[in-house]
Formats: C-alpha cells, sequence, structure tokens
C-alpha cells in the first residue's frame, strides 16, 4: 500500500558520483539493496539559471521496504526527499 511521507532525509554514497548506498529518515538508517528505477526530470520551461532538476528513485532497502526519493538540484538549496512508502514489512 502506498503511503505519501513528504519529509526531508539525509543520504550515504559508497562514493561519489554515483547513486545512493543509505538514506537516513527519523533517526534510523536504511540500506538501499536494490535501484528499482532512475528518471531524470529536468524543467525546461524556465530559463536555464531557474530550473528545478530532479533525479528521482524507486529502491527497495535490505528491510525490504520500497521507497520513492528524489533529489531536488536546481537554483537554491539542494536536498533529497522521501515522497513516499510504495511497500512496508510487517512485524507479526
Amino acid at each position: 500500500m502506498k503511503r505519501f511521507i513528504g519529509e526531508e532525509i539525509e543520504v550515504r554514497f559508497e562514493k561519489l558520483p554515483g547513486p545512493p548506498t543509505s538514506f537516513v529518515w527519523r533517526g534510523a538508517e536504511y540500506k538501499i539493496a536494490e535501484i528499482l528505477g532512475h528518471r531524470l526530470a529536468l524543467d525546461r520551461s524556465r530559463t536555464w539559471y531557474r530550473r528545478k532538476h530532479r533525479d528521482y528513485y524507486t529502491v527497495a532497502a535490505e528491510t525490504g521496504e520500497v521507497f520513492k526519493i528524489f533529489r531536488h538540484r536546481g537554483p537554491g538549496r539542494r536536498y533529497w526527499f522521501l515522497t513516499a512508502v510504495l511497500s512496508e514489512t510487517t512485524d507479526e
């Protein structure tokens, strides 16, 4: 079940440049086991210095959960954002 989150996260890398290897959300670190999808979105409707560029990732964590995250790299502050949890583990 998809659950919207909408929170900023800290993302870690094994090496730069390169894909994310883990992220921290609400104090817990999630190690990325697999990148399920990657999409680059370029805003070409604005002048080059005002464009919003975003890298969207769908990632599977080692816990089995699947997340949608993105990196904002347009003008101003650059940051990573967790947009949704696509599937969660159940503790039974």
